[in-house]
């Protein structure tokens, strides 16, 4: 039976933490993980004390490959630190504010894991707001106007996916610790990029993980979103030199050893 690691990349998250250790815990005492741990990138509230509370594993991402430096840049270098510093034959990456986080959520993934000839597994979802009700533009405003155009320049079918910037994630061992990983916000564009040259469309697999309540970025966030997406996908050399798509200078690569 593969073991499975439930990673959660978190900073400053106290408010929405709670509910996500709870499920954590859940998974835990269920048996669908062999370890959940909650990746803290230096927050300065009670994500720690809280998580701790629920009897859930926290690691100070800073203190994770000392070789890479105490700062921590991002959910890219927090998820990377973590894949080379916890051993699992699987991985799945949890977002920490999800505001209707459930067992279920897990569950579509580890169900799913031993998937013949699949290694990595997308959470795809209908993404509501508080109410329950659909969200406008179903897949994010970023995904839309600029994940799903890049993604298509690399293969019509990575623009299929419904949810292609979404950090829920499973992912096997070996493909994760393979992977040079991008710092910022792009983490997700680039995996997915990563993945498919890797795999190929036939190791990859979208879930079903039903309705997902995720937190809405103000207009005023989306600018630095944006860059770092474009920048992760500029890092995966996506034949766009010519528009003079240049790294964001918040993106670095994150290379295994």
């Amino acid at each position: 039976m593969s073991t499975v690691a439930l990673l959660v990349p978190a900073f400053n998250e106290s408010t929405n933490i709670a509910a996500t250790a709870l499920v954590m815990r859940e998974a835990l005492d269920a048996g669908l993980v062999s370890r959940a741990v909650v990746l803290d990138g230096g927050s300065t509230d009670d994500t720690a004390s809280i998580t701790s509370s629920f009897g859930v594993e926290v690691l100070s991402v800073a203190s994770l490959l000392p070789s890479l430096g105490a700062e921590v840049l991002g959910k890219g270098d927090s998820l990377f630190r973590g894949v080379h510093s916890i051993d699992a034959d699987w991985y799945v990456f949890l977002d920490a504010d999800l505001g209707n986080v459930c067992i279920d959520h897990v569950t579509a993934f580890t169900s799913l894991i031993d998937t013949p000839g699949v290694s990595f597994l997308k959470g795809g979802f209908v993404r509501v707001d508080e109410q329950g009700v659909p969200r406008d533009i179903p897949a994010g405003r970023v995904t839309e106007l600029v994940g799903r155009p890049l993604l298509r320049r690399v293969h019509n079918s990575l623009a299929g996916f419904s949810q292609p910037l979404s950090g829920q994630v499973a992912i096997s061992g070996p493909l994760a610790r393979s992977l040079t990983f991008a710092t910022g916000y792009g983490v997700e564009v680039a995996m997915m990029i990563d993945v498919f040259r890797a795999v190929g469309l036939e190791g990859m697999l979208e879930v079903d993980m039903g309705v997902i309540n995720n937190r809405w970025k103000p207009e005023d966030a989306l600018g630095e979103v944006t860059d770092q997406v474009l920048a992760g996908a500029s890092l995966r050399a996506v034949t766009m030199s010519e528009h003079g798509i240049v790294t964001h200078s918040m993106v670095q690569n994150r290379e295994p050893t």
